[in-house]
């Protein structure tokens, strides 16, 4: 098996990724019932292929092979993409290890196929049987039963090895069904797909064909096909977990957290351990070189995405998702006061942010819209209509990162141009906004932008006259090239937070344009100051409070820097609730009632400003 099969298994692998997306989604409700393992799985094969681009001509599959597992690596998406990346990592250090110049033999691809088991179960922290982990071992075993069974008569070859592997894949996934992952495991189905794509691809290459060219233009993918067909009967017919039963292995973290970590084995294997302290669902997936640093592909669900940021080395496209899109309604718990004021006072408490956008809301006679914590208790949400417009916001603040991911946006930590990119692909959709906090971050958003548009322009330039690869749905198209960046005027924090709960209502029939406007339009209602050094002390910050309240200013958000004074925030509340723009003092019957100034206190972290004011 030379590097030959391995691009055209990754071209076809890419194409079942695309047919089935919809079909692997929908079975998707283990750990987390996002239905997004078929969008996940995808555009981890989609970077696995797109990394073969960059090979010299006469590349040996090794290089291929670990081209794509690189590839993989870097575009993994969720906990399925990850244990995909692994599995593609196992076969390039098998393809590494085999002395054949022509490639795998089949004794190899057995190796490769029981390394992909032990690493992939290896990744997770607690592995869960019927799952993924349970179909690569089983299609491993399969594998190996097909080696053992042959004989000098009749010597194991590359095709046989792969169908029994596929079928044992086919035969493992039907066996996770009724075990509360869904009809069928969703990581399951796709490791099983991937696997009968490479039989497939290998009886191409036997008979002297190449797998992207079939009969009136389809892909030639019969085992594939049979497989495809499997699914859907499973699916339509499905078993689902019964009512009230227990599944182990569920995540029950409230935010999805991914990152790229350049760091050594030590440090990563650190990582992993803390992890499994503040989460679940933990990958820590990654290829070190000889001296034991590399690039790592991190994963967690967890409630306390900043605990699962990295204490040693560097860390890049940091994406965090909300896992419970309705949590909005669930008014949480206050937060504890950063700078450990007493519960009594009630003058510095801190307000939560999904609270504030309610009363906001509710303040403005001329909106007609409810915002969703507005609904009574024990009021049942309607199910919103699938949302066509994405929102990325973007922050160098660790501390906010909770509030802008319950208003359904992806949050993107430190941004750049590619960790603005990776949003943009997580969503999926054909649109996005992007919430920028900060100069650099507008540059970077404008430059992924352009990119995923000159990426289009070339991807559609690249297929004109090239073969059919058969039907695709629009939404895959979309998904792939035709992603359009919209870039809102906002330009720090408290803009991106009063921009990102603007259009955290549910806008399908709006267009692009108008959500950028609602957006900037929440974000130019506030005026904000940043202050650092001697202006950040507490008597200073508090003087300027009382220097720029307006009688008519409904809201102060005061977010804290990672230098600032402990004190600031409380003085801050107090001058806001305490004192009037005039320099009087509000009695006690006005604390809290409707003409009183609104305080939030956010400890954000950031780097700079010290202190964030931003006054409504």
């Amino acid at each position: 098996m030379g590097a030959r099969v391995v691009a055209h298994w990754l071209g076809l692998a890419v194409h079942l990724a695309e047919r089935t997306r919809a079909l692997v989604d929908s079975l998707n409700v283990f750990p987390v019932p996002d239905a997004d393992t078929g969008t996940n799985v995808l555009l981890t094969l989609r970077a696995a292929s797109d990394a073969l681009r960059l090979l010299p001509a006469g590349a040996d599959v090794a290089q291929t092979a670990r081209a794509a597992a690189d590839g993989a690596l870097r575009g993994a998406r969720g906990n399925s993409g990850l244990l995909i990346s692994q599995a593609l990592a196992a076969l390039a250090d098998v393809s590494a290890e085999t002395p054949h110049p022509a490639g795998l033999r089949p004794v190899e691809l057995v190796t490769a196929y029981e390394r992909m088991a032990t690493t992939t179960w290896a990744a997770v922290s607690h592995p869960v049987t019927g799952t993924l982990l349970t179909v690569a071992q089983d299609a491993a075993a399969a594998a190996r039963d097909a080696l053992a069974d042959s004989s000098a008569d009749c010597p194991a070859t590359l095709s046989a090895v792969a169908a029994s592997a596929a079928f044992g894949a086919q035969e493992s996934v039907v066996e996770t069904g009724g075990l509360g992952h869904g009809p069928v495991d969703a990581g399951g189905a796709a490791l099983m797909l991937l696997l009968t794509a490479l039989s497939d691809t290998i009886d191409a290459g036997v008979a002297g064909a190449t797998p992207y060219l079939a009969s009136r233009g389809a892909v030639r993918s019969p085992y594939s096909d049979v497989a495809c067909q499997m699914l859907n009967d499973l699916a339509a017919g499905g078993l689902h977990q019964a009512s009230g039963s227990e599944v182990d292995g569920v995540s029950t973290g409230e935010f999805e957290v991914m990152y790229l970590l350049e760091a050594t084995s030590a440090q990563a294997a650190s990582l992993r351990r803390h992890l499994e302290e503040v989460g679940d669902s933990v990958g820590v997936v990654g290829t070190p070189d000889a001296l034991g640093v590399g690039l790592f592909q991190v994963h967690v669900h967890t409630d306390v995405p900043r605990a699962a940021l990295p204490r040693a080395g560097r860390a890049r496209q940091i994406c965090v998702h909300h896992l419970h899109p309705t949590a909005l309604v669930h008014v949480p718990d206050e937060p504890p006061l950063p700078w450990g004021a007493g519960e009594g006072d009630g003058s510095a408490r801190v307000v939560s942010f999904e609270r504030l956008a309610a009363r906001r809301a509710g303040r403005r006679a001329h909106s007609v819209r409810t915002h969703p914590s507005q609904y009574p208790p024990g009021r049942s949400l309607p199910a919103p209509p699938p949302r066509r417009i994405g929102v990325i916001a973007c922050t160098r603040a660790p501390g906010l990162v909770e509030q802008l991911a319950r208003t359904g946006a992806v949050v993107v930590l430190d941004p750049e141009r590619e960790g603005v990119m990776r949003a943009a692909g997580d969503i999926g959709l054909n649109e996005a906004v992007v919430l920028p906090c900060d100069a650099a971050c507008v540059t970077a958003a404008h430059e992924a932008a352009r990119l995923l548009a000159a990426r289009a322009v070339s991807s559609t330039a690249s297929t004109q006259g090239a073969p059919s690869w058969g039907s695709r749905s629009a939404e895959c198209e979309v998904a792939r090239e035709g992603i359009q960046l919209l870039v809102c005027d906002t330009d720090d924090e408290a803009r991106v937070l009063a921009a990102a709960v603007a259009v955290a209502e549910e806008h399908q029939g709006e267009q692009a344009v108008e959500v950028v406007r609602r957006a900037s339009r929440a974000a130019a209602r506030m005026r904000t100051i940043a202050l650092s050094g001697a202006d950040a002390e507490p008597e200073a910050v508090a003087r300027t409070i009382a220097s720029v309240l307006r009688a008519d200013d409904e809201l102060l958000t005061v977010i804290l820097g990672r230098d600032a004074v402990p004190d600031v925030g409380a003085l801050a509340a107090g001058a806001a609730s305490g004192t009037s723009p005039g320099g009087g003092v509000h009695s006690a019957d006005d604390l809290g009632g409707g003409d009183s100034v609104e305080v939030v206190v956010h400890a954000g972290g950031q780097i700079h400003p010290d202190v964030l004011l931003a006054i409504e």
